[in-house]
């Protein structure tokens, strides 16, 4: 028997209703006929794609925490960063959208679905040569070898480890290395020019003032409009570092005005640009870097203040051997032990003395924490 709502009891056989009878006339309801929407109307993910679009159903979402971590790492401001959606290669006609990251980065499934990749500017000012304005970092790449291959060959080339590395899910792996201060347009142009003097083989496209590379979290579409798979961050370091390292280490051009189209294989280069030695210390300004990393970072308040000040001194002494300045030693002592974290000053420290300490200091540290000038690279 059918219950009242409240369940106190039944209800009267007049208000019982059988679910398979007939609704009442006075009951019925007259089926509206659909109205038909136009596609500007709908919202972007329900409007049909291009014929360039990818080939997947899926829903092409960028990964926003990744290309912000992209950001960070290249010290670059979301609020007036550039973005450009790019045609795929395989498009009749390839497009390209310019954007800013903070304004922008909600359209990026819609560019996605028109067959676009997303790039970021790595330098500072506008889209074009002239409006940029400070650059942020070097970078490289390479797309003619395995990415096995691409992963450690800045270590073969005698380069610092990068801030970071971009998997592009294409077949390039791409090398930052950020500045811990912005440079001028022209030193980096510069930088740029020796870098791939340097890297024998590498995409010497791959380089311009406004260059726009891509953006970590964002999806990588081959020339068929395939979605491959989202481009992603790895072997992230976070380390900066101060361009007069890259000025030591990189190879100087033959003709600072020519372009270099004919690169010396990587052994002849290494040895194209020789140091100036004052002392006994034979090793590069790398290897010098190299024995100042396996010694911990400076702790303040732990009674080794006169350590790291020999440290310190010795690191002036073997760059000043290898042809560098002191302005380098500070920096890379401000990179490993900062004055503001460590409780020091460091280039106060630098230029209070140790004529008396030689590079040797340096190396006997760095020995009792694993360093071996002839470890095998």
């Amino acid at each position: 028997m059918t219950q009242r709502p409240n369940g106190r009891g039944p209800l009267p056989a007049k208000e019982v209703v059988n679910l398979g009878d007939l609704l009442p006339t006075e009951q019925c309801v007259t089926a509206r006929k659909p109205i038909a929407v136009s596609e500007e109307n709908l919202p972007d993910w329900a409007q049909s794609s291009p014929d360039s679009a990818p080939n997947s159903a899926t829903r092409l979402t960028i990964n926003e925490q990744e290309a912000r971590r992209h950001l960070k790492l290249l010290s670059l401001d979301p609020d007036v960063t550039n973005i450009r959606a790019i045609g795929h290669k395989g498009m009749a006609k390839r497009t390209a959208i310019n954007g800013i990251f903070a304004a922008d980065i909600h359209r990026a499934e819609k560019w996605h679905r028109q067959g676009c990749g997303l790039y970021l500017q790595v330098n500072r000012g506008g889209t074009k040569k002239a409006q940029v304005t400070e650059c942020m970092a070097l970078f490289l790449e390479y797309d003619d070898r395995p990415e096995l291959e691409q992963l450690g060959i800045w270590d073969d080339l005698g380069l610092p480890k990068p801030t970071f590395q971009l998997k592009t899910l294409g077949r390039s792996i791409h090398h930052y290395w950020t500045l811990q201060t912005p440079i001028a347009p022209a030193r980096w142009e510069q930088l740029m020019e020796r870098l791939h003097l340097l890297a024998v083989g590498c995409d010497t496209s791959c380089k311009g003032l406004p260059r726009m590379m891509r953006m970590a979290g964002a999806w990588y579409i081959d020339s068929n409009g395939t979605p491959v798979g989202k481009s992603q961050l790895i072997d992230v370091t976070g380390d900066r570092y101060p361009a007069e390292l890259f000025e030591e280490l990189l190879p100087h051009l033959h003709n600072p005005r020519k372009k270099c189209k004919t690169a010396q294989p990587a052994a002849t280069v290494r040895t194209a640009c020789p140091a100036a030695r004052s002392g006994n210390c034979t090793l590069s300004v790398r290897q010098i870097a190299e024995a100042l990393d396996h010694i911990p970072r400076r702790v303040g308040g732990t009674g080794t203040y006169s350590m790291y000040r020999d440290v310190l001194w010795g690191l002036k002494a073997a760059l000043a051997d290898a042809g560098a300045a002191e302005t380098l030693a500070i920096q890379l002592m401000e990179a490993h032990s900062p004055s503001a974290q460590c409780d020091w000053d460091v280039e106060q420290v630098a230029r209070s003395g140790g004529e008396q300490i030689g590079a040797g200091t340096l190396f006997h540290y760095a020995k009792q924490y694993g360093w071996s000038r002839h470890a095998k690279r």
